[in-house]
């Protein structure tokens, strides 16, 4: 009787629980199965590879840094200009009574006047022109290209000559392009093979 009374109690509190039982048996069984799946990725995790990227000396490219300031001497001594750099404004043409930019800088000289290399640099090329006369292009490195118009066929540089700032690379002519304007250099400057302005280059024009 004694076993028959505790049988039925038993019975009683499962059927009475029976609801949390199955919750709790629930929630302890997903805790293991999370734990193990867990305990699984853990111990099989692989590395994280590292990848040492060569790069050979040759190709790297270090920055360089320079505070030279580049400062231009007179291509002709005096320094006396005729007609300014004009890219944003018109101004006439004498020869042909047009008004135009003018990417150049006219410097007044007589003809036989020394024209000087602005810069240190190498000297391109040398051509003869029917319009322009003798015209030196001398390539001062940086992207920076000096072209000198209305020389004289007696010029003192030739094609791969290394010249100097201040050196005489030849002597004034006269020209039929701008011939109305009377004898003179016509000094242009590129950067990068773009004409500009080389009037702050010239510290000797205050500019």
């Amino acid at each position: 009787m004694k076993d028959d009374s505790i049988l039925r109690k038993i019975q009683y509190f499962f059927k009475k629980n029976a609801y949390a039982l199955s919750v709790t048996t629930c929630v302890v069984l997903a805790i293991t199965m999370i734990s193990l799946t867990v305990a699984n990725y853990m111990d099989n995790t692989y590395p994280v590879e590292v990848i040492d990227v060569w790069v050979p000396e040759d190709e790297v490219v270090v920055p360089t840094y320079s505070d030279d300031v580049i400062i231009f001497t007179l291509p002709i001594a005096d320094g006396k200009i005729s007609k300014e750099y004009a890219e944003d404004h018109l101004l006439e043409d004498k020869t042909t009574g047009y008004w135009q930019t003018h990417q150049a800088v006219d410097f007044i000289a007589a003809e036989g006047t020394k024209v000087l290399a602005v810069y240190d640099g190498t000297v391109e090329s040398v051509n003869e022109s029917m319009m322009d006369g003798v015209v030196i292009t001398i390539n001062h490195g940086g992207g920076l290209k000096s072209v000198y118009k209305c020389l004289a066929t007696n010029t003192l540089a030739c094609e791969g000559d290394r010249v100097v700032k201040g050196q005489e690379i030849g002597t004034v002519s006269s020209n039929l392009t701008e011939k109305a304007d009377g004898i003179h250099l016509h000094y242009e400057l590129y950067e990068n093979d773009k004409l500009i302005d080389p009037t702050p280059y010239f510290s000797e024009l205050g500019k």
